[in-house]
């Protein structure tokens, strides 16, 4: 999956996330909207804990798909 897609994947799954926000927070909305496993993997192996914002989020998620 290339990264864009993912990220407009991930926008989707995180839509209305309030933040800041912790890591599990966000694995519960991207399980309640549908995540893959790769995706649920990719939030728990993220290197923050907590998110302060949805770039916050893409900024770690871009560097989790550098890996």
């Amino acid at each position: 999956m290339d990264m864009q897609m993912m990220q407009q994947q991930m926008q989707q799954q995180l839509e209305g996330m309030s933040f800041p926000a912790s890591k599990q927070d966000l694995m519960n909305s991207a399980m309640q909207h549908g995540a893959s496993n790769d995706q649920m993997d990719m939030i728990k192996k993220m290197p923050m804990d907590n998110f302060n914002s949805m770039d916050d989020v893409m900024s770690a998620a871009k560097s989790m798909m550098k890996m």
